[in-house]
């Protein structure tokens, strides 16, 4: 990852996608030894709402304040935390993508049982949420880059000023 790019969409598509497979071999794993798979609920998408929206709230400030729009200029580490929250929640929802997928695809060869056709539901319902977790922390990465210019020397000796966030 290049600080001045920030995090790839590419990344993510990798990390979902190694996570997938990976969250299958091992729901196979369960199922030869004789476990059965774990039980997906809704239960596990109030955090997960909670997280997308908290990233989506404290980028939109840093955005506002970036833009001309806020009065109270945030602090450095806040632009910096925010960031990071933005690309772990960016590479942790691709990571949810590929193991909800994994689980989903385990249930679909008996999808006609309705209790395995609910398992195949939920994990396609937390699949989408945590592809929208995805995409708000890259829009979230987004909206706290600092436009080339503002803050990045302000004092003319080279080294660039920590300002906001890197991204």
């Amino acid at each position: 990852m290049n600080p001045a790019e920030g995090v790839r969409p590419a990344t993510g598509v990798l990390v979902g996608v190694l996570t997938g497979m990976a969250g299958w071999l091992v729901l196979q794993l369960l199922r030869a030894l004789g476990a059965g798979y774990p039980v997906i609920s809704w239960l596990g998408l109030v955090p997960r709402v909670a997280v997308t929206l908290l990233v989506l709230v404290l980028s939109w400030q840093i955005r506002r304040y970036l833009r001309g729009g806020g009065t109270a200029r945030p602090s450095p580490q806040r632009g910096r935390g925010t960031l990071v929250g933005a690309q772990a929640a960016a590479l942790g929802g691709a990571a949810l993508v590929g193991w909800y997928l994994a689980n989903a695809v385990v249930h679909l060869p008996n999808a006609d049982v309705p209790g395995e056709r609910a398992q195949l539901v939920w994990g396609l319902v937390h699949a989408g949420a945590a592809l929208l977790l995805s995409a708000v922390g890259y829009l979230g990465q987004a909206w706290c880059r600092i436009p080339p210019g503002d803050g990045d020397d302000d004092d003319g000796d080279g080294i660039p000023d920590a300002d906001l966030a890197y991204g």
